[in-house]
């Protein structure tokens, strides 16, 4: 949907016609022009839209109408007949299913006494649909404001309304070992432009390598695969393998658990600019390197514990407990990802995560 000038009172609907969106909305007397595809949702999202927009009170559906769809003949017939209140389908409607079932049928008769609906089906030239705008226009500018539709009411007189349930984001993964024998490392060959997926034991064995340049069909393939089973971790790595083919498309740095940043810059991209102007700790704009606080937080994440506020200068054993497997994954994840030279006998448990930032800045 494309907003035109502003304080005018007409709507254009070109079906399943894209390029007349951007000439229609330039006609004089159009405040939005769009299509629409399909002859449920895509009638809902119209139906929405309308109602925010009070001042417009005519709509002309023009353009292509597509003949397996038929999105066109069922809003016209919208406007004719209305919704059966009990099998929320639009009646006379021939389109595929044509049902509304998560918008109010209060606003769809309030849009059925206030526009006036033009059938320009067919016609796709800007300059015959300028002449049918104007026309539109002009009657509905000289027309006296609709009066509130009687047909209506916001009680459900028209039968119960529908509606999405709303679901909390959140929520925890169990631990990697409890679902998956070892661990899984993602990273980018930049040369063959693929990513690659390493599967290793909790010994550090080489168990499966995975090449692919989309997120999709690699989490598919781990799937049929087997190696991974537990939904909560099919969800962790197709977030991962999103961020990584995003990574290889746009060319960004990509670091396992890491939010993408952007070009030439070393702050978190998801951080507002407010904070990175008031908070210096969010990035370090004299090295290039994460900053204190995006190191304490790849740590946070590579051990699992999203959750979880880590005091800089206490050492990890002290402050969480976490099995092995997942300090073998935070070697991993500091040394191949951020660079971090580790000497082979430390004991991560015995490093605060402001020693360990410090080996990364030395």
């Amino acid at each position: 949907m494309v907003n035109g000038p502003g304080g005018v009172e007409v709507a254009v609907c070109s079906l399943s016609s894209r390029e007349l969106v951007e000439p229609l909305s330039r006609l004089p007397g159009v405040a939005l022009a769009g299509t629409l595809m399909t002859a449920n949702l895509g009638i809902e999202e119209l139906v929405r839209t309308l109602a925010r927009r009070p001042a417009i009170r005519g709509l002309v559906v023009c353009g292509r109408d597509s003949p397996r769809f038929l999105a066109g003949q069922s809003l016209l017939a919208l406007f004719r007949n209305g919704v059966d209140p009990e099998l929320r389908r639009i009646v006379g409607a021939a389109g595929h299913l044509p049902l509304l079932r998560s918008v109010p049928l209060h606003e769809v008769e309030r849009l059925r006494s206030r526009l006036e609906v033009v059938d320009a089906r067919g016609e796709g030239d800007p300059l015959a649909l300028g002449e049918i705008v104007r026309q539109l226009w002009g009657r509905i500018r000289a027309a006296p404001p609709p009066a509130p539709s009687g047909r209506a009411s916001a009680d459900g007189a028209h039968g119960p309304e529908l509606g999405f349930r709303r679901l909390r984001a959140g929520g925890r993964r169990v631990g990697l070992s409890q679902v998956l024998e070892g661990f899984v490392v993602i990273s980018l060959d930049r040369r063959a432009r693929r990513i690659v997926l390493r599967h290793y034991d909790n010994v550090l064995t080489p168990r499966h390598e995975m090449t692919g340049v989309r997120a999709e069909s690699m989490l598919l393939g781990l799937l049929q695969a087997g190696v991974i089973t537990d939904a909560s971790h099919a969800g962790y790595l197709g977030g991962e393998l999103t961020k990584a083919e995003t990574a290889l498309r746009l060319g960004l740095p990509y670091v396992q658990d890491i939010p993408l940043r952007a070009p030439g810059r070393p702050g978190d991209v998801m951080s507002p600019a407010h904070e990175r102007e008031e908070n210096p700790a969010v990035t370090d704009e004299s090295t290039g390197l994460p900053s204190m606080t995006e190191f304490v937080t790849a740590v946070v994440t590579g051990l699992g514990l999203e959750d979880t506020d880590l005091a800089p200068d206490v050492p990890l054993g002290t402050q969480v407990s976490v099995e092995s497997v997942r300090m073998i994954e935070l070697a991993i994840l500091l040394e191949e990802e951020l660079g971090l030279d580790l000497p082979p006998d430390l004991d991560l448990r015995t490093c605060s995560p402001q020693e360990l930032y410090g080996i990364l800045t030395a």
